[in-house]
């Protein structure tokens, strides 16, 4: 397949257009690659963004906004800015073969123009700072073996798990204060009873006024996840208006197929570890263990044997170091594990 007929697809599979066959093409493409699923969870957190108001053009916004950053749109720019424009305009003629039909693959293509920008100006200053790129709104996305933390314009504070990707607005307008995140963050809310703040994370929809909460959305386990550490919120699905309300000290799970279970109490600070370094993990799929790793170690698994990989887990990782998580797994699972470099193996014992 083509590099233009694969942007083609994925610019269908992010708009909701393919067919069930592309649907699964482009998710056995990603299915053995963190990093691809990562790329795929950015992209669909930016998709996720409301539609533009009619009459106006999302395309034209982002380029203006392109034009306005890096001074492309000017015909005195200095020289490393008038490599940017070559760069630019390289990639607008090789995406416009497959983007006239919907404006949507246009946004694609704008959303990989300005990455693109953002790659071509941090290799200028001798850095990689993929964490913060602005099209009208702004996506942080967090890489594997880090952490990161946000204020937001309305003192909302938010701390964000590795791997995880949040997309907010510079300033919040309207009746609501909307977020979409993909992955696992903390929010302390700002109070404000005039206007809800609201988290759609996946296939979920919170709502709070004021108050303090955790919610883990990490696409590959099919769930969302609401731990209340205090005040109140309301756990919807997209899908449906049936709605639960979670107080302090419950949790909530959203499942994609489903409505939210009954709120249960639990212990907040096994599901809070994760700021620490610390997890635990209650029958929970080794693979699903092994992701968790991955986000934190800045690592990849490989474990060929699906039976083992499908095993149910209770274990409790409180470590930073990658060597002691890997004994204790070992240990557990009687796996054996190679280490090269970044990535690791794993393998029954003969």
């Amino acid at each position: 397949m083509s590099e233009s007929s694969d942007w083609t697809l994925l610019a269908r599979y992010l708009s909701g257009e393919c067919s069930a066959e592309e649907k699964i093409q482009v998710e056995d493409l990603i299915a053995s690659d963190p990093e691809k699923q990562r790329l795929i969870e950015s992209m669909k957190t930016v998709w996720d963004v409301p539609d533009p108001q009619p009459g106006t053009s999302n395309v034209s916004r982002l380029w203006s906004e392109v034009a306005e950053e890096t001074g492309i749109a000017t015909g005195t720019e200095a020289p490393r800015k008038r490599r940017r424009r070559g760069i630019v305009e390289r990639l607008t003629k090789w995406f416009q073969p497959q983007l006239r039909p919907v404006w949507r693959y246009a946004a694609v293509a704008a959303l990989l123009i300005v990455s693109s920008l953002a790659y071509f100006q941090a290799q200028e200053a001798g850095t990689f700072p993929w964490s913060r790129l602005t099209v009208g709104w702004v996506t942080l996305a967090v890489e594997s073996g880090a952490r990161d933390e946000i204020t937001l314009s309305d003192g909302t504070r938010i701390r964000l798990d590795a791997g995880t990707v949040l997309r907010y607005p510079e300033a919040f307008a309207g009746e609501e204060r909307t977020v979409f995140l993909s992955g696992e963050g903390y929010f302390e809310v700002t109070s404000n009873v005039e206007k809800p703040f609201v988290v759609r994370a996946d296939h979920a929809v919170v709502e709070v006024l004021g108050t303090r909460f955790n919610v883990r959305a990490w696409q590959a386990e099919q769930r969302v996840t609401i731990a209340v550490a205090e005040g109140k919120v309301a756990l919807s699905s997209e899908k449906g208006p049936e709605a639960v309300e979670i107080a302090r000290g419950q949790t909530s799970t959203l499942l994609k197929t489903g409505l939210p279970s009954e709120p249960q109490s639990v212990d907040i600070d096994r599901h809070l570890g994760w700021m620490h370094q610390e997890a635990f993990f209650d029958s929970v799929p080794l693979q699903e263990i092994l992701h968790q790793l991955e986000r934190w170690y800045d690592v990849q698994f490989v474990l060929e044997d699906t039976v083992i990989a499908a095993e149910q887990l209770t274990v409790h990782i409180q470590t930073d170091s990658l060597d002691d998580a890997l004994e204790l797994i070992s240990t557990l699972t009687d796996l054996d594990y190679q280490r090269t470099d970044h990535l690791i193996r794993l393998q029954p014992r003969d």
